[in-house]
């Protein structure tokens, strides 16, 4: 069985949350798939987002509308923009006629009225106000339909299979996505450190101290370790909302489409947090010095070659699993040349109840030529000026 249908959850009970049975029936043991099922949104799922791997869904590929979660894609090409240079917080926007005439939220833009993309960036991350999407869309990309293009470029890049950008607000019905593409979207913004501060502030007011955001994402206040990222509701999609989190360097996303009311989406964004920072860890080994020793070449201009794992990937673990780890390692004792740069000579592999947990290949660092005629014939020119 994979990771996350392995792991059960102690003193956990739905009623806490939803309150239909008395609390002291709650001391009991939990599967995850019950507790999933029974929460009341249409999708769910948690993901690490390093590694990208999914730590618990429910019904996470279904295709439907996600709201103002489709301005997530537009912050993420902004903030692509801002971290090249092409674009400052501090340009001056002028908005459009048709930013103007976009309908509620919005943070209520004139016609031609200036504002700065850090103020329409806060609009976005903070509200979810459309004609601030509109507004930033047209000054970065000319006009939205160009900026739609562009974010259905980004969703195939990020292999984001069931996304459709019909418009950059989420308020176009073809404006459809699932959550297991959210969290990527999610994973993706993590990356960017600077939105940080955007995703998680509470309170702003942006044109002039005319308009008052808040931001619906309540966690942003009381949840350690807060990252972002974006609540919002409608008709067709339901309450939604996208949580990130970042606890002992692991960042986790839940993305929570379809539900019934904020309080429980709420309340479930916290507790699926909680139970993958309590239930994982980011695991790495540590290469001992016998494994990283040089290894002979035959045949080679060198006689030995340097081996390294190179930047060791991190794997997602049940907490506490790597002390019962069973370790393989397994490398060549000897090369014949030619040697490739990067030629596999090795691997670590670690098992759990026999599961690989974790692998990775040991490779060589630099090329080793054979030895040829004009190198020989080198080699004893060296030698007798050294008589």
């Amino acid at each position: 069985m994979e990771l996350r249908k392995k792991l059960t959850i102690m003193f956990i009970c739905l009623t806490v949350l939803y309150g239909a049975i008395p609390r002291r029936v709650c001391a009991e043991t939990v599967m995850v798939e019950d507790l999933l099922a029974a929460m009341p949104a249409d999708e769910i799922i948690a993901v690490e987002c390093s590694t990208g791997k999914v730590l618990m869904e429910k019904n996470s590929e279904l295709t439907a509308e996600v709201s103002h979660l489709a301005k997530l894609m537009l912050v993420l090409l902004t903030a692509e923009k801002l971290e090249s240079g092409e674009l400052l917080p501090d340009d001056t926007v002028t908005a459009s006629a048709n930013a103007n005439a976009q309908p509620a939220p919005q943070i209520w833009l004139e016609k031609n009225e200036k504002i700065t993309v850090d103020e329409l960036l806060k609009s976005i991350t903070v509200s979810n106000a459309n004609d601030g999407a509109v507004a930033l869309a047209e000054h970065i990309f000319g006009n939205a339909e160009n900026a739609v293009n562009e974010m259905n470029r980004k969703a195939e890049t990020l292999d984001m299979r069931s996304t459709t950008y019909a418009d950059v607000c989420g308020i176009d019905e073809r404006t459809l996505s699932d959550a297991a593409d959210t969290a990527k979207l999610a994973a993706e913004l993590v990356r960017h450190e600077m939105l940080i501060p955007y995703f998680t502030s509470w309170l702003e007011y942006v044109r002039g101290g005319r308009a008052e955001l808040v931001n619906l994402n309540r966690l942003v206040r009381s949840y350690k370790g807060i990252t972002g990222m974006k609540a919002c509701s409608s008709s067709a999609a339901g309450e939604c909302a996208v949580v990130t989190a970042r606890r002992r360097d692991m960042d986790i996303a839940v993305v929570i489409i379809g539900c019934d009311r904020r309080e429980n989406c709420d309340d479930m964004a916290k507790k699926l947090l909680d139970m993958c920072f309590d239930g994982y860890s980011l695991y790495s080994p540590e290469p001992t010095a016998e494994m990283l020793e040089k290894i002979p070449v035959t045949g080679g201009e060198q006689k030995k070659v340097a081996v390294t794992f190179g930047k060791l990937p991190a794997a997602v673990i049940p907490k506490g699993s790597s002390s019962s780890f069973d370790i393989k390692f397994e490398k060549e004792e000897q090369l014949t040349a030619p040697v490739k740069k990067g030629q596999v000579c090795g691997r670590l592999i670690c098992t759990l109840g026999g599961r690989e947990m974790y692998s990775a290949e040991l490779v060589t660092e630099k090329a080793v030529r054979k030895i040829s005629f004009a190198f020989n014939l080198k080699q004893l020119l060296i030698n007798m000026l050294k008589i």
